[in-house]
């Protein structure tokens, strides 16, 4: 196994300008309106055709905003929120444009535009990023001082995003989520006001930042984040015949979400996109040596059939592997990728028994006798170690004491695809909540999950609803899923 499946699955969209004839008139305010809007910004305002420059997911391209305010400093935000409440108009943020449902475009408002915030500077073991700054860039910068900090694999991802709702990925549990390592934010919030928050300062924003989840309090203009040493570590990819699928879905469970907390390890079961059986395969990365780590993997590798590989590299190598850019560099994670998907999410604190993996199994099996239906995987994430360690309710964050996050994923191209993807992951996850906790992670936002405020925010609910209340009392910053205010 070459990369990451994700990887496969998680191919981002680079933002970029819309450049494009404007109409005469946007659909949703009057000329009036617009005029003002661009005299009261100096970044570039523009009413495009349609919303395929502005999602990752294409499904939602036909989502067409009212106007995209390409927002050049926080400054050009604030404006653009106070015009809103003047004129009573919908806005909605857009760092990377990677929201899984589509919220990060709208076809009701004005879209923000925060590519171009995407400076990184770094002092004193920190690290202050725009948040339009993609995960590849930040990680670039970090990596040539030796630094890094926790985040995803996605290289196009916008870390304004990922850090609000959370950001699990290969470091999680050596150094917790992304937004656990935020110290201090910009934030702007529904009245035009301009807030730091940090621990000292705005506490309860500061603690709704840190999980509460992307474009629910304001619009982030700054994120500081804690940043850790990180020059290099090993790796691992194993895989075993799909006949030993059951029992290898077992010894993962045993094993990652209970290994030392330096070994973060990802399970993948998917199709293969032609004939003969779906794959399953295991990776992970430690900070150590590679001789200590396939001591390590040994519970693993015990499995039938195991077939094993190891190795190490600098800490930017390893992202760009992760990233599935190994061979092209920094260049090919750059280049610019979109795709057509559905995606769900579980959180599982007990491990799954013989029925449970058997209906992972079956569903997989499902989806591979159909290949014109496109790809699909279940990807198991571990948790344990500094992503279990803070409290349930020490950041907005809840999920603390799940052994795993599971992700369900379907691509596709094509209508009737399209309608068979959406039952088959549907049918995939109804399959499997009897044995789940009934959480779901928030960055991987659903909108067809029943009863998302519990299972996103859990007994930290109420407060983030108050938070609401306090900066965004009129509901300004709204999409199907955002948190609403308390009454």
């Amino acid at each position: 196994m070459d990369s990451l499946d994700r990887r496969h699955f998680l191919v981002g969209a680079a933002g970029g300008a819309i450049l494009l004839r404007l109409p005469a008139e946007p659909a949703g305010f009057s000329k009036r309106a617009l005029r003002e809007l661009r005299a009261d910004v100096r970044g570039r305002v523009v009413v495009p055709r349609d919303s395929s420059r502005l999602v990752y997911n294409t499904r939602f391209d036909g989502r067409r905003p009212d106007a995209v305010v390409h927002v050049e400093s926080t400054a050009d935000v604030a404006a653009a929120v106070r015009w809103a409440n003047r004129f009573d108009v919908r806005l909605v943020a857009r760092s990377g444009g990677h929201s899984y449902a589509g919220y990060s475009s709208t076809g009701d408002g004005v879209v923000l535009d925060l590519s171009r915030l995407n400076g990184i500077r770094v002092s004193g073991g920190r690290a202050t990023v725009g948040p339009g700054a993609q995960l590849i860039d930040v990680q670039r910068v970090l990596t040539r001082r030796g630094l890094s900090v926790p985040a995803g694999s996605c290289p196009t991802v916008g870390i304004g995003g990922l850090a609000l709702g959370g950001g699990h990925g290969l470091a999680g549990r050596r150094f917790g989520l992304t937004s656990d390592k935020l110290v201090a934010a910009r934030v702007v919030t529904a009245d035009g006001r301009v807030r730091r928050v940090d621990a000292d300062t705005n506490e309860d924003l500061f603690w709704a930042c840190r999980g509460g989840g992307g474009g629910n309090f304001g619009v982030v203009t700054s994120l500081t984040l804690q940043t850790h040493r990180a020059r290099g570590a090993a790796y691992f990819f194993v895989s075993w015949p799909w006949s030993q699928a059951e029992e290898a879905i077992a010894a993962w469970q045993r094993f990652a979400p209970e290994a030392p907390p330096a070994l973060t390890s990802i399970l993948s079961l998917g199709t293969t996109g032609g004939g003969g059986s779906p794959r399953v395969s295991a990776l992970g990365q430690y900070f150590g040596e590679v001789g200590a780590l396939r001591r390590l993997v040994r519970p693993l590798t015990r499995v039938a059939g195991a077939s094993l590989s190891t190795g190490s590299s600098t800490y930017f190598t390893m992202v760009l592997r992760w990233a599935g850019c190994l061979d092209g560099g920094f260049a090919a994670c750059k280049r610019s990728t979109r795709s057509s998907f559905f995606a769900k999410s579980d959180y599982f604190d007990r491990p799954v028994g013989p029925g449970g993996r058997a209906r992972m199994i079956d569903w997989v099996e499902r989806r591979q006798r159909t290949p014109s239906l496109g790809s699909g995987a279940l990807l198991l994430d571990a948790y344990g170690g500094a992503l279990n360690r803070p409290a349930r309710d020490a950041t907005a964050f809840v999920h603390r004491d799940m052994l795993f996050s599971l992700q369900y994923l379907a691509y596709f191209s094509g209508a009737a695809a399209g309608r068979a993807s959406r039952r088959w992951i549907s049918g995939a996850a109804k399959a499997l909540r009897p044995h789940a906790s009934g959480e779901a992670y928030q960055n991987y936002i659903d909108p067809d999950l029943d009863g998302w405020q519990r299972a996103y925010y859990g007994a930290n609910l109420e407060r983030l609803r108050e938070i609401k209340r306090q900066v965004d009392p009129d509901f300004r910053f709204r999409f199907p899923q955002a948190i609403p205010p308390a009454r």
